[in-house]
């Protein structure tokens, strides 16, 4: 495995998820607040069941490398504040997240986004990361954008799973030559 088992930031700690971060997972994804603006793949009201099975399959697909979800812990109050997921460790592969509402605003996202990105990149597998948000997530897409990633209209069919709405959603790239350029 490229990826890092775990990674660590001025303020946060990202690493696997465990079956007992379920009660914090799952009132981050019962949110709307949150919720509104990740995929519609995301079941709302996001119910405990549809947590175990997200840290089931987190777990399982972590331990095989088939996809890389990472619970965050913010380092001054231990608690959780929400993921960050790397769909695959590819050459090119999608990288989404979610913060709980009482931490947005506060560079946060841009701190786990760029984590993840740097040690994906670092890994030596991964040569561009691609990241979709809703079109009216002015925050998701300050993120990308602070971290190095470039709009590219609207996502190509391989990666149009959103469900909103058609138009509704933002394309990202960060290739690796890029982010050589901002070391």
């Amino acid at each position: 495995m490229a990826l890092p088992l775990a990674i660590e930031t001025k303020k946060l700690i990202l690493k696997p998820y465990e079956a007992e971060m379920l009660d914090f997972h799952v009132e981050i994804l019962a949110n709307w607040a949150v919720t509104q603006w990740l995929s519609t793949n995301v079941a709302f009201p996001y119910k405990r069941e549809d947590g175990i099975k997200f840290i089931e399959d987190a777990i399982r697909e972590f331990n095989e490398g088939i996809s890389f979800r990472y619970a965050i812990t913010d380092k001054a109050t231990g608690r959780h504040v929400g993921g960050i997921r790397v769909f695959s460790e590819t050459m090119e592969t999608e990288v989404g997240y979610w913060l709980h509402p009482d931490f947005w605003g506060k560079g946060l996202g841009t701190e786990i986004v760029e984590a993840v990105v740097n040690g994906g990149f670092k890994g030596g597998i991964i040569k561009c990361f691609v990241a979709q948000t809703a079109a009216k997530n002015k925050g998701s897409r300050r993120i990308l954008e602070k971290v190095g990633f470039k709009q590219k209209g609207s996502p190509p069919p391989e990666y149009s799973r959103c469900g909103h709405a058609q138009g509704c959603s933002e394309f990202y790239r960060f290739d690796i030559k890029d982010w050589k350029s901002h070391e």
